[in-house]
């Protein structure tokens, strides 16, 4: 999973961040990595997109984090697409709407609602894939810290009448 998400960072990301970041970025988890997969609390899904034997996609779910605790989060928590990441070998080929429309439909499951994604501003083809698919952005920002540079970040959100697809 490591290698796509450094494969993904490197393709969208191109230009928005110090191409020196791109190319340090791990090819192998590492220890606090699979850790965190491995220890994942109650509310929260990681799901994997495969084609043959091989793994092209996953995407982690949850809670969102700045609206609760993970004791008090539960039905009425907002949730959140907290990773997504496809191979760019198989951007557009339908992984990445499989996985959300998978994750979106376990939220609701959940009572996780409404479901958010944060995005590096700049991001086209994030924000392509994300707006296909129904999210607007909510008019909040941020900036993350990514290896000492300060970068903007915009939520976006599903609608309150948006429906998990079949």
């Amino acid at each position: 999973m490591v290698q796509i998400r450094t494969a993904a960072w490197r393709a969208a990301y191109a230009g928005l961040i110090d191409a020196d970041v791109l190319a340090g970025l791990p090819e192998v988890a590492s220890e606090r990595y699979v850790r965190r997969l491995a220890d994942r609390p109650d509310l929260e899904l990681t799901l994997v997109a495969e084609k043959g034997p091989y793994v092209i996609g996953f995407a982690v779910f949850t809670w969102d984090y700045t609206e609760a605790t993970e004791e008090e989060a539960g039905p009425g928590t907002p949730g959140e697409v907290r990773m997504l990441y496809v191979h760019p070998d198989h951007w557009s080929r339908g992984a990445g709407r499989a996985l959300m429309r998978e994750g979106e439909r376990w939220l609701a499951e959940q009572g996780l609602w409404p479901v958010r994604v944060w995005e590096l501003e700049g991001n086209e083809i994030s924000r392509r894939f994300y707006t296909r698919y129904g999210f607007v952005p909510d008019g909040e920002r941020k900036t993350e810290l990514i290896s000492g540079a300060e970068l903007p970040c915009a939520r976006l959100a599903l609608p309150k009448d948006h429906r998990v697809e079949d």
